[in-house]
């Protein structure tokens, strides 16, 4: 063997041995089973077997507080796993930051006639937090933009409900500049840049 074919496989042998390692330390996974508690503390009881997502989800906590941040009934469409009615499920961190919002697919069991349990229109009703809507779609706010080095205050109207900590959409009067901003109270957005 050659010096040169050496050191490719000394390079693969590495390379393999890393693909291999878990997740840095400031990374942890969420599981169905955190996924199920967020679920299940809007009112209607999940378990993590009813539970399926849609791709690895990451945080930088090991225990983050889950939102569910809507649901939408996924009627036929779904065929993985199992049978009865399911909804597709938007979860965040409540702490902004802490991981990407990301789906996940509940299913709710059918009863011994084909009916299922729980509509999803019954669990979007319970999943809502209960937590008062800050700021209405239509409403005038102003958003503060810091760096430390600027200060800028934009009048915007809100394109979303949204509560406090939650980020959403706003736009100019004009609607020529949308941003996404963290509602700080009724009239005040605050974003970084």
């Amino acid at each position: 063997m050659t010096a040169k074919s050496i050191a490719m496989l000394a390079a693969a042998a590495m390379s393999i041995a890393g693909w291999s390692q878990s997740l840095p330390q400031d990374r942890f996974v969420i599981t169905a089973d955190q996924v199920a508690r967020a679920v299940s503390s809007g009112g209607i009881e999940v378990t993590a077997e009813q539970v399926s997502l849609l791709a690895n989800v990451v945080s930088t906590e090991p225990s983050p507080v889950l939102d569910v941040l809507s649901a939408m009934p996924l009627n036929n469409r779904w065929s993985g796993g199992n049978s009865g009615s399911h909804s597709y499920v938007k979860l965040a961190c409540h702490i902004p930051g802490e991981c990407l919002p990301f789906y996940a697919v509940v299913s709710w069991p059918t009863e011994p006639q084909g009916r299922t349990t729980i509509t999803s229109n019954t669990f979007i009703a319970a999943s809502k937090p209960n937590a008062a809507i800050s700021m209405r779609a239509g409403a005038h706010a102003i958003l503060v933009m810091d760096d430390g080095r600027a200060h800028i205050q934009i009048a915007v109207i809100s394109l979303e409900n949204g509560i406090v900590g939650h980020n959403i959409r706003v736009a100019t009067p004009d609607h020529k500049q949308t941003y996404v901003a963290e509602v700080a109270n009724e009239i005040l957005l605050r974003k970084s840049f």
